[in-house]
């Protein structure tokens, strides 16, 4: 490991300990709950908001042989995903402290440019996306925006040209359909577009109102797919659906050697309440009923949405070319699952940890998960492996607000919760290639254009690039 190099805001435990130091039974977790919620009696309400205590049970998790932090001249490409991150406060967020330190430490360290990228997996502004310059609450809106731009927009990041890879989620749509959603979208991608003007390399993939796939390669082992899982859940016609499908099987096959990620807000599988039935209040009554039926239509067993998923499955199988990593977020928690079977994507994961929290019960190849506030860390390297790392923190310091906090507590308050963000769960997802088949590192095919003005994107591909005609690469707003 890199000396000073680490993940997280704590320190990095050393490879033998890395396992997470206080995994929590469904007991502990429910004690912790209650807890918080007798801490918090006169504000119930904002508490739950905030924490979203469940009584869900926490998963046993299996054991796992911790992966060291590579040393930077090993590494190609770093990629972060935080996903529903549009509920901070400016300078109240120790996770987004953490990761802006672990973004500025990595593009410096690698010091090329566009060697790093975060990938934002929708629900960048809550409640209801970017509203309308003149509405009251469109500075509220704007600061939740910037709270995470600025995660690339330090002097090592600017410098190397970092990524900011944003994608709508549902409430970036405002929870609605046709022409009023996608003119909310505009609205993101507006301010995405300002944002560029002063320096950081952010864009919105794909544009407003356009499902993807977009397609961007970084360096010359990796391929991101985004994809708006929102556009689907309104009505379209076949033809267009068909069209997509067409493309994100071109988008699959054209990718070569490369390593496949799909990213959209709602993720392929789920252990949180928009897959699983977790112990609770949903899980009586009406919303029980509602559940069951699939008449919540930001469920992933909504009718509409199983259709996608179902589709997506045939692509896998007819291309013969499933995603390595799929990743989502949606449901507020951090998981790792695998794969179900061989058409399956091999790593499905769930990173919708960045501003709230909910709770998460156990599901089927499940490596990792926990209602922690954290994100997770890709490291692509020279040799073509692939490791994955999820920073996870303390569900008590997920933000430094509310009513019970004084002002001059929110610094401790922003130290304690950055101590406690660190490495929880590691693994190697693709083994490195030995001896003569190693690349150095930055070398090989280049990437796609970070971002292609509108006009250029019909005949802007990078020259190496295998995309297809019918998927749009490194598209922006």
């Amino acid at each position: 490991m890199a000396q000073g190099l680490r993940l997280g805001g704590g320190m990095t435990p050393p490879t033998e300990s890395l396992r997470d130091p206080s995994p929590r039974t469904g007991r502990e977790a429910r004690e912790q709950c209650r807890g918080s919620w007798r801490r918090a009696v006169a504000v119930a309400a904002w508490a739950l908001a905030a924490t979203g205590c469940g009584n869900a049970a926490v998963p046993d998790l299996p054991p796992f042989d911790p992966v060291e932090i590579p040393d930077p001249a090993s590494v190609d490409a770093v990629v972060f995903l935080l996903g529903d991150g549009g509920a901070t406060e400016a300078g109240r967020s120790p996770t987004l402290a953490a990761l802006a330190r672990d973004v500025e430490a990595w593009s410096s360290a690698l010091g090329r440019d566009s060697a790093v990228s975060v990938v934002y997996p929708g629900d960048i502004v809550y409640p209801v996306g970017v509203r309308d310059r003149d509405h009251p609450d469109f500075e509220t809106d704007s600061v939740r925006l910037w709270n995470q731009i600025e995660l690339v927009a330090g002097p090592a990041s600017r410098q190397h040209a970092s990524l900011g890879l944003f994608l709508a989620g549902n409430h970036d749509w405002g929870n609605a359909r046709g022409e009023a959603g996608v003119r909310r979208v505009e609205n993101l991608a507006r301010a995405l577009e300002r944002a560029r003007t002063t320096g950081p390399k952010v864009t919105l993939l794909p544009g407003p109102g356009e499902p993807g796939p977009v397609i961007r390669d970084l360096r010359r082992n990796v391929r991101l797919v985004f994809v708006d899982t929102h556009w689907f859940l309104q009505a379209r016609a076949p033809r267009e659906k068909d069209a997509f499908f067409e493309a994100l099987a071109d988008a699959l096959t054209g990718a070569d050697d490369r390593q496949v990620i799909m990213v959209q807000h709602h993720p392929y599988r789920s252990a949180g309440p928009h897959d699983a039935l977790l112990p609770g209040p949903e899980a009586l009554g009406i919303p029980f009923l509602l559940k069951k039926t699939g008449t919540l239509v930001q469920d992933l067993d909504a009718p509409v949405y199983a259709e996608f998923r179902r589709r997506l499955r045939r692509t896998f199988v007819e291309t013969g070319r499933p995603p390595l990593i799929f990743a989502g977020g949606h449901d507020h928690s951090l998981q790792v699952l695998r794969g179900e079977g061989p058409d399956d994507p091999a790593h499905i994961l769930v990173s919708g940890a960045g501003s709230k929290l909910t709770p998460i019960t156990d599901a089927p190849g499940m490596a990792y998960g926990a209602s922690r506030p954290g994100y997770m860390t890709l490291v692509f390297r020279a040799d073509d492996g692939v490791e994955l790392f999820v920073v996870a923190g303390d569900p008590d310091h997920l933000s430094c607000t509310g009513p019970l906090l004084a002002d001059d507590e929110v610094p401790a308050c922003m130290r304690a919760g950055l101590d406690s963000l660190r490495v929880r769960f590691s693994a190697t997802l693709v083994e490195g290639r030995d001896g003569d088949a190693v690349q150095p590192s930055g070398s090989g095919r280049a990437p796609t254009p970070w971002w292609i003005p509108p006009e250029e994107r019909r005949d802007s591909m990078a020259p190496d690039s295998t995309a297809p005609a019918g998927a749009r690469s490194g598209e922006g707003a």
